[in-house]
């Protein structure tokens, strides 16, 4: 097991880094099977294990945000002021998509064991539990990685596509994976600040 010292310091660089600033260049398939592995040694209260992550690459990339514009087309109308800026906002960030290697849908199943209904909220943090488990080994194998929560996620087409069938079910985001140089990792480190951890601590004895 790594000693207290070691994990701090790997928890302490986790950084989510933006897809703007990744190379294009792909991590090792080999890397991403960690990560995922990883993610599912997450806590689940009553071993329902909610998570679930649909690997988005190449052609899934593009089949996946043609599936959100027709949500959005759907939603706002065509000509509508509201899905233009849609548009425009992807256009935009288009250059920037298309240098993330993997994108990550990360979905939770409301409910994966017959006549086991958890808290919402409980599968809801398991799954996030799991991202995180993801995001710590991403840190640890010079990936770089970042949860969006944007977007048509929610819509009944994104999720059909996603195999998100049944009442319940959620998309809470997408985990955006490449490759960046040390240079930009370590200014994303540089600028990190968190406030003292006894402002956000009480102790009760009595």
């Amino acid at each position: 097991m790594p000693g207290p010292t070691q994990m701090m310091t790997a928890i302490k660089a986790r950084r989510s880094i933006f897809p703007k600033d990744y190379t294009g260049e792909a991590p090792p398939r080999a890397h991403l099977e960690k990560m995922l592995e990883a993610s599912n040694w997450a806590p689940t209260h009553g071993k329902t294990e909610p998570w679930r992550f649909v690997v988005l690459e190449k052609e899934g990339i593009a089949k996946f945000f043609g599936v959100c514009n027709d949500a959005m087309k759907k939603t706002f109308g065509e000509g509508s002021e509201k899905f233009l800026a849609y548009q425009t906002k992807q256009e935009k960030s288009k250059k920037d998509k298309a240098k993330s290697a993997y994108i990550i849908a990360i979905c939770m199943k409301r409910k994966t064991l017959p006549n086991k209904l958890m808290p919402e909220w409980e599968e809801v943090a398991a799954t996030a539990c799991a991202v995180q488990n993801m995001h710590l080994m991403a840190t640890s194998l010079g990936v770089a990685s970042y949860w969006s929560s944007g977007g048509p996620i929610d819509d009944a087409l994104v999720l059909d596509l996603l195999g998100l069938k049944e009442e319940g079910d959620r998309c809470l985001g997408l985990f955006y994976v490449g490759m960046a140089t040390n240079e930009k990792t370590a200014g994303y480190r540089k600028g990190a600040r968190r406030g003292p951890t006894a402002d956000k601590v009480t102790w009760l004895s009595a």
